[in-house]
């Protein structure tokens, strides 16, 4: 018997909404929020993200694939904003050629931002740490104190996991994450998407 089940689900948004879960759990439709939003946004969003905020509302981890700049950050932002009015921490990773530009975009939007990279540190003890997964994987390998804080972590660019060269440092520090961590992903493909989950 597989382990995992893929479940399509029709969404009011007309959204490709797939939802991945232990084969011998049910799904379960997501609640509306019923509370005061956590973040809010100046435009219209578009159905998947609202549905992304959706699942992060429910404490789901969420894959959200869409082409470049088509605005799959706004599952990340909902996520910090989210972790941060329920003080705990999250991570968001990246590769190290745009973590400097997310960091200056996170700290002019929330301020308890650090960045942890090999080479800077700035404010580690921050609520929202920006790092690269080489970084978050030596965290845990650590055992951290700040692992055991984080409620979710952000991986921008997640299609990195199939690289022949760092792929496997993405596989570690996802297998390493405790059992509570809760997931943000972006990929940048949805027809390659697939293959990867």
């Amino acid at each position: 018997m597989p382990r995992v089940k893929v479940q399509s689900v029709e969404t009011v948004e007309g959204c490709t909404h797939e939802v991945a879960l232990p084969a011998d759990e049910d799904y379960l439709p997501l609640k509306p929020l019923v509370v005061k939003s956590v973040k809010e946004y100046a435009s219209i969003l578009d159905a998947f993200q609202r549905e992304a905020i959706q699942c992060v509302d429910n404490n789901q981890s969420v894959l959200i694939s869409a082409h470049a700049s088509a605005g799959k950050t706004v599952g990340a932002e909902y996520a910090i904003a989210l972790a941060l009015r329920e003080k705990q921490r999250v991570i968001f990773t990246s590769p190290i050629k745009a973590l400097s530009k997310k960091y200056s975009e996170m700290y002019e939007e929330f301020q308890d931002v650090g960045l942890m990279t090999g080479g800077v540190t700035i404010n580690p003890t921050a609520s929202c740490l920006a790092v690269t997964t080489e970084i978050l994987r030596c965290l845990l390998y650590r055992g951290s104190e700040v692992m055991r804080e984080v409620a979710w972590v952000i991986f921008d660019e997640i299609h990195y996991i199939r690289d022949s060269e760092c792929g496997v440092i993405w596989e570690e520090t996802i297998i390493l994450l405790s059992d509570d961590v809760h997931y943000v992903f972006f990929f940048g493909y949805y027809s390659k998407c697939l293959t990867v989950c």
